[in-house]
């Protein structure tokens, strides 16, 4: 470790001796990706110290607390020996899953505007939290301690669950699952008398949650009964929806959330289903046909790929990889064990039916395209594969030759190595304003 610390004294000082030659600024980046920079004409020294142990501010929830100027959380707080102070934060469950670290919390609180305390709390409310606490429900509480150099170091996590609120009549719903076909879902629903409002929505299985996870944060969503009325069909009698466009032979939740005339929510129903299957038990086969290549260097080139299966396939998967990439780090084996890989994060990986696909590709360039299926049985069929060489760009192009695409987008071609880019959506976590206060009862 010594060694270590030298090198990097040694580092900074040749940085700072030949400022005039050299970059003439140190950057310091944490492992949440934050970047502090410095002036190093105005560096005076670096230095290292130590600090031994835990620096936090350990968490007890005691409970939540009514009272006319709102809810509180009660806490117990107590900081170790080496925590001079300390921020706090309580946020919903779902907000909080944007901060995946102690980094990133570290982070978050030390750049909001929250107060840093200096004392320990016995029975603390923690109030003015800049939200209602909604009954049954989960929350999180945050903390991060600072050391006398005031860095902010070790966090703490407390997760806990409101209790419930008693609702105000009858609040359950009857269904009956009406046609389940290939694609659409039909369902009817029958709430009770002390149902104000209901609202449904459908998810893949096991998603929900993720979908909550991914989406709360943006639209400020704090439980899935919040997604299902911001995102799902609402209603307040008796009424039938049909869920279109799904996939074949695929397990679907239905998220059923009702609420009474306080606007409580019961607790939410979940109505499995699975639409039926297409295909049929022979051999699946896929047939790949080339078709127009098109766009501009603006733009970006695309080549149409077809993909069509045969009637006894159920469903399949299809790739398009640069020639030389696949003769450098692929082969055959490696492209069924791949195509046969589930990725349930990428909506437009399993095919059901003609597969007319976009790629990214460039000009002049060899490209394999390659597509395996399923039957009804889930056998895997044989690897269907195609050799493509993309033409010359054209000398002359149309100002606006970029396609409409099908699915809304363009897919990207392998090109170098054994795994295929994906888009995700992402939206940064901005630290509170509020000033969340303690105070011991």
């Amino acid at each position: 470790m010594k060694k270590l610390f030298t090198s990097i004294i040694l580092a900074v000082l040749a940085v700072v001796g030949y400022a005039q030659t050299n970059p003439n600024r140190m950057l310091v980046t944490d492992k949440a990706g934050v970047t502090k920079g410095f002036m190093v004409d105005r560096i005076d020294s670096v230095s290292f110290a130590t600090v031994e142990g835990r620096v936090a501010a350990d968490v007890e929830y005691l409970g939540i607390y009514s009272g006319s100027t709102g809810d509180s959380v009660g806490v117990k707080i107590t900081r170790t020996p080496q925590c001079v102070g300390y921020k706090i934060t309580c946020m919903s469950k779902v907000r909080a899953s944007s901060l995946s670290t102690d980094e990133a919390v570290a982070n978050y609180l030390d750049n909001s505007d929250s107060e840093i305390m200096f004392q320990d709390y016995v029975n603390g409310r923690l109030s003015n939290l800049g939200f209602n606490l909604r009954p049954n429900a989960d929350y999180v509480i945050f903390t991060v301690g600072y050391d006398k150099y005031q860095i902010p170091c070790d966090v703490v996590r407390v997760d806990f669950r409101t209790p419930k609120k008693e609702l105000a009549g009858d609040c359950s719903i009857q269904y009956t699952i009406d046609e389940v076909t290939t694609s659409d879902i039909t369902i009817s629903f029958t709430p009770a008398s002390g149902v104000a409002g209901y609202a449904a929505i459908l998810f893949p299985a096991g998603t929900a949650e993720d979908n909550l996870a991914q989406m709360g944060p943006m639209f400020g969503l704090e439980t899935m009964g919040d997604y299902a009325r911001f995102f799902g069909f609402n209603n307040n009698g008796p009424a039938t929806n049909t869920w279109n466009n799904n996939n074949p032979g695929t397990d679907y939740e239905i998220y059923v959330q009702a609420w009474d005339e306080n606007n409580t929510d019961a607790d939410i129903m979940i109505i499995p289903v699975t639409t039926k299957k297409i295909g049929g038990e022979g051999v699946a086969q896929i047939e790949i046909t080339p078709g127009e290549f098109g766009g501009t260097a603006e733009t970006g080139y695309y080549q149409i790929v077809t993909y069509t299966p045969n009637d006894q396939t159920s469903m399949h998967r299809d790739m398009l990889i640069d020639k030389n990439a696949y003769e450098k780090e692929w082969n055959e084996d490696k492209i069924m064990e791949y195509l046969k890989t589930d990725i349930p994060e990428d909506p437009y990986w399993n095919q059901y039916g003609v597969d007319v696909a976009y790629w990214n590709v460039s000009p002049n360039t060899s490209y394999i395209a390659f597509s395996i299926g399923q039957n009804i049985n889930e056998e895997w069929g044989p690897l269907a594969r195609l050799d493509i060489t993309t033409p010359d760009a054209p000398a002359a192009q149309k100002k606006y030759s970029a396609p409409v695409m099908k699915r809304g987008l363009v897919k990207n071609a392998v090109t170098g190595n054994n795994t295929v880019p994906m888009q995700m959506l992402y939206k940064a976590l901005k630290a509170a304003k509020g000033k969340m206060t303690i105070s011991e009862k």
